[in-house]
């Protein structure tokens, strides 16, 4: 009772702040767009001359006349002017309403396609002008540096020095990008450069005199200025969807016992079948041993080091040898990459370099692969991105997809989220998901659809959720004589070109989630008049708003488009995720497609919550557990 008194004070304290930050903003951003067509006949040297008063303005908070509007209101559209002079995109009212919100701490909801990029962009600037460092944050390295590349003339116009910092950067490179007033970089990159710079200060255990100490970077070996402002893009991927696993630095710890054992845990398990000796929970990602399965194990325990002897260690090390085999797949949640094992991020399918699984996981896959075995790992320094970004004095950000998630960014983080109105109305059709009783009649209709729309000069764009399947269905194609380009994490040197020609007529993409955030997929005059890009999902993601992000590269900026989901009732989602009292009616449903027809969607949507629900009990006891850990730090650090 008394949580759910004080969600609903927290609920109405937002909207009463909310409501009152909305009139503002709205009113300021048109003021803002008054006085840029005003300035519009100013040459470069008056604006120029304005920007540079602006940033002095910003900086020292001083007042200006009241018949102009605040500063902030007078410096966006002065930023406004320059952007529309230097990059030849006039920011709409939408865009300059987003950038003002942004920059005083809200996040807001862009529709697919709305300019987000510029928007941040406006803002970033009037952050920089402070003179404290801001933050960039985005999904991955390929739009960080795109990004900053893309709005680097406007930044440099506006007299405000932009950098990215992306994974492989020399130390020295990487201190030199650090220092301008805008960076651009993946939240992981930010959390790791910060828990390196907390080893290396080490005796500053204070959060903030530690922020402070490196502001005025006059300490050795530190990476980055410490935290100030960040505006993050994708708001709900980082801050929701990324925030169940916390960052952990670790250093390489000899342990030549767990080496050899490893090895003899995969000999043992390699002699262990499912549902005989041991079941395997799809749903928790988890391995229960029967009893049978541990007179089995007990019968070879021989065959392990003998430290490894000790029942518990030993079912340890079994069960870590048993989800390599059975719960972690090659090319769906990771790759072997110069003979080395990769981990595939499941949110956006890419790479994420030097990154590990605990608790001898890593080194279980590795055996399970016949790749060189590493050393497992001793923890240095640890933090959840939840703690990560609560750290930052001002935080704000965008994304496309809020709408199921603005409560958890209020709990969580204090953030309001602003509806930003589209300047549009949308064009982007999306029909009923196509449903089908197994896999193999919905690939075998998926493709058929891909031949038909090539066939008709069509542009066509499919979502893979794995690695695996992308590639499958490059296979498939290719039987059929249909040329295609595939975008997954064993393409990422090809990124930018295949996304430059995915809009192209006839073009087919196949891609994972590395084309469902932040790739603008631009279109003919001939496509557009066509129909637009077709987007076709394979398969329904474990949030829905993964789904929207997809169908979000069609349809962009009040353009045509159209896009597709496909589900079997075997596919992962449903399988994982509906009651184990429904699990019947799969097959029932199987039999009968009218009754499918009527009963899938609602049991994707409910598929798809209890997923979320799950994902966000995990993230709430992360947070809790995290609480915990820096109690007990703190206790022994007395």
């Amino acid at each position: 009772m008394a949580t759910g008194a004080r969600w609903s004070d927290w609920r109405s304290r937002a909207q009463h702040l909310l409501g009152v930050h909305r009139r503002r903003l709205h009113a300021e951003a048109a003021q803002a767009d008054r006085l840029r067509e005003q300035w519009r006949a100013i040459d470069d040297a008056a604006l120029r001359a304005r920007l540079q008063a602006c940033r002095v303005s910003l900086r020292l908070g001083v007042v200006e006349p009241a018949r102009l509007g605040p500063v902030r209101v007078q410096a966006l559209a002065c930023v406004a002017l320059a952007a529309q002079r230097v990059t030849g995109q006039s920011p709409y009212v939408v865009q300059m309403l987003a950038a003002l919100a942004m920059h005083e701490g809200l996040l807001v909801q862009m529709a697919a396609g709305e300019g987000k990029t510029l928007a941040v962009a406006l803002a970033g600037v009037l952050h920089g002008w402070r003179g404290l460092p801001c933050h960039v944050v985005t999904a991955n390295d390929y739009l960080a540096q795109r990004d900053a590349e893309l709005m680097g003339p406007l930044y440099r116009y506006c007299g405000v020095s932009v950098s990215a910092v992306v994974h492989g950067l020399a130390p020295q490179s990487m201190r030199q990008a650090y220092g301008c007033d805008v960076v651009y970089a993946t939240s992981k990159q930010l959390l790791a450069d910060h828990l390196f710079d907390q080893i290396a200060l080490e005796g500053a255990t204070d959060a903030v005199r530690r922020r402070l100490r490196s502001l005025r970077a006059d300490a050795t070996g530190v990476r980055s200025r410490g935290l100030y402002a960040a505006i993050i893009d994708e708001a709900d991927s980082i801050l929701i969807d990324e925030a169940n696993t916390p960052l952990i630095i670790s250093a390489p710890q000899p342990n030549p016992l767990l080496l050899s054992a490893v090895h003899a845990a995969r000999e043992v398990a390699d002699e262990l079948q499912a549902e005989r000796d041991f079941r395997v929970d799809i749903q928790f990602r988890d391995i229960d041993f029967t009893d049978a399965g541990r007179a089995r194990i007990e019968a070879l325990t021989h065959r392990l080091p003998a430290v490894w002897h000790a029942p518990e260690r030993r079912d340890d090390l079994i069960r870590q040898a048993l989800s390599a085999r059975e719960l972690y797949l090659r090319d769906r949640h990771y790759i072997v990459q110069d003979g080395k094992i990769e981990i595939l991020d499941e949110n956006t399918g890419r790479v994420m370099p030097g990154r590990s699984w605990s608790y001898g996981l890593h080194q279980a896959i590795e055996a399970r692969e016949g790749v060189e075995i590493t050393h497992p790992s001793r923890t240095m320094a640890r933090m959840s991105f939840q703690e990560f970004f609560r750290h930052y004095h001002r935080l704000g950000g965008a994304s496309g997809t809020l709408q199921a998630v603005r409560g958890e960014l209020w709990w969580t983080y204090g953030l309001l989220t602003l509806v930003v109105p589209t300047r549009l109305p949308s064009r982007l059709t999306v029909p009923p998901l196509r449903h089908f009783a197994d896999a193999s009649a919905k690939w075998q209709a998926l493709i058929q659809q891909v031949q038909v729309l090539h066939g008709q000069g069509h542009p066509v764009l499919v979502g893979t959720r794995r690695l695996s399947d992308s590639e499958r269905l490059l296979a498939r194609l290719a039987e059929r004589g249909l040329d295609c380009a595939v975008l997954n994490a064993k393409q990422l040197e090809h990124e930018a070109q295949i996304v430059a020609e995915a809009g192209r007529p006839g073009r087919i993409t196949v891609a994972t989630n590395m084309a469902g955030r932040g790739t603008d997929i631009h279109i003919a005059a001939q496509v557009a008049a066509q129909g637009g890009l077709y987007v076709l999902m394979l398969e329904p993601h474990e949030s829905v708003r993964v789904d929207w992000q997809l169908f979000g590269r069609a349809g962009r900026q009040g353009q045509p488009g159209h896009a597709q989901a496909y589900v079997a009732l075997d596919d992962d989602l449903l399988r994982r995720h509906l009651p184990f009292w429904l699990v019947p009616l799969r097959a029932l449903l199987a039999r009968g497609s009218t009754a499918r027809a009527h009963l899938i969607g609602p049991l994707v949507v409910w598929s798809q919550r209890r997923a979320q629900a799950r994902a966000f009990q995990q993230r709430r006891y992360l947070q809790q557990r995290e609480r915990e850990l820096k109690k007990q730090l703190s206790f022994s650090s007395i």
